[in-house]
């Protein structure tokens, strides 16, 4: 069984990315595909109610509580601490867990609730949109039925859906989270051909931005004057941005611009970006078969030399750099742009200003207490 939960109660048609055309492959950055089931009935039941509890008596800390609020919030990119309330914890139905009901929030109004489940330590948590309900016996000779209701649906409400299972055991359906691990989920990015690239910023900068977009994609174009700003002005000095091409293919002249975009760069690095906010100003009017028209014109204004780039359009280089960059992509599961990976944390789709300052000021933060 497969469920999809979202804390986004509908897309933002304003900042969501431009996608891959990857068959029915389901994407997203916050989608959890998973199912837990049985546990039943043990002697550890008395001694997981006992500590469950004591934490939620009045004046006792809860630093489960605190914990589970920081994981959640970094989890989702939640650039406030009042985007995740955690509720009390609570003794669960299963024995040797506890539950909490959980909410989280954008600042676009978006909301959702979940119902977090943690073991005993502390290590691990089963995060769910949906809770099931008691075994009934199901249509089919020999197994059973639960009712799945939303986490914010009261109990006698209409089922969302059901699950079915071979046994009347209890269940829980929902991802695991280990809260032992990093909660931003970083991307590695050593295997990433990050030299003789496009770039802003200082070498030194404690921050790397990497930026895969694409030349036709909108939502990249809206992206550029945002993340120039973040770089040139907000951290200005603090942060480095890599931009690498990734093309998408359901974009018919992308290919050509990226190429193009690469040879201005060979030519003079500087001049890249300005050819690239060319480029995306006038997205609207560009299309396969005016593109060269438009790229001529560009180069032009930049002072370039329209022969050297002309060579470098029609050799194998440049389109096998922007291969690499694809590739790349590829390889770490980039399907959509514009993507970014803030010292290999992904945002993907065009992030609020709120939640770019909060990933890059946090990774500020830790550089500084590490030195």
């Amino acid at each position: 069984m497969t469920l999809m939960l979202q804390l986004r109660s509908k897309p933002d048609p304003d900042r969501s990315p431009c996608r891959i055309r990857r068959g029915a492959r389901l994407v997203g950055a916050m989608v959890f595909c998973a199912a837990l089931l049985a546990l039943g009935a043990s002697a550890g039941a008395a001694s997981a109610a006992s500590a469950s509890d004591s934490l939620a008596k009045p004046g006792v800390a809860d630093q489960g509580g605190v914990q589970l609020q920081v994981f959640l919030q970094r989890r989702f990119r939640l650039p406030s601490a009042s985007d995740v309330e955690v509720g009390p914890l609570r003794a669960a139905p299963i024995p040797g867990l506890s539950v909490r009901t959980v909410k989280m929030h954008n600042d676009a109004g978006q909301a959702a609730t979940f119902v977090v489940y943690t073991d005993a330590a502390g290590k691990t948590a089963i995060l769910s949109d949906v809770e099931a309900g008691p075994a009934t016996p199901g249509p089919l000779h020999g197994l059973w039925s639960r009712p799945l209701r939303a986490a914010n649906q009261a109990p006698g409400s209409p089922a969302k859906s059901v699950l079915i299972t071979d046994s009347p055991g209890k269940a829980i359906v929902g991802t695991m989270l280990d809260l032992s691990k990093d909660p931003w989920g970083r991307i590695s990015v050593a295997k990433l051909h990050l030299g003789d690239r496009a770039t802003l910023g200082p070498d030194d900068a404690p921050v790397t931005i990497i930026e895969f977009g694409d030349l036709e994609c909108p939502f990249c174009a809206r992206a550029f004057s945002e993340i120039e700003t973040v770089v040139n002005t907000t951290y200005k000095g603090k942060v480095r941005l890599i931009f690498k091409n990734f093309p998408l293919n359901i974009h018919p002249w992308a290919m050509q611009a990226a190429i193009a975009a690469e040879c201005v760069r060979r030519q003079n690095p500087k001049a890249f970006w300005s050819f690239a906010n060319d480029i995306y100003r006038d997205q609207g009017a560009i299309n396969p078969q005016n593109l060269r028209g438009h790229v001529n014109a560009y180069v032009g204004q930049l002072g370039l030399d329209q022969q050297a780039l002309n060579a470098c359009i029609m050799a194998p280089a440049a389109e096998a750099q922007v291969a690499q960059d694809r590739d790349d992509g590829i390889a770490i599961a980039v399907n959509s742009t514009p993507t970014f990976l803030v010292d290999g944390i992904e945002l993907v789709g065009l992030p609020s200003d709120k939640t770019f300052k909060y990933v890059v000021s946090s990774e500020l933060k830790q550089r500084q207490a590490s030195r």
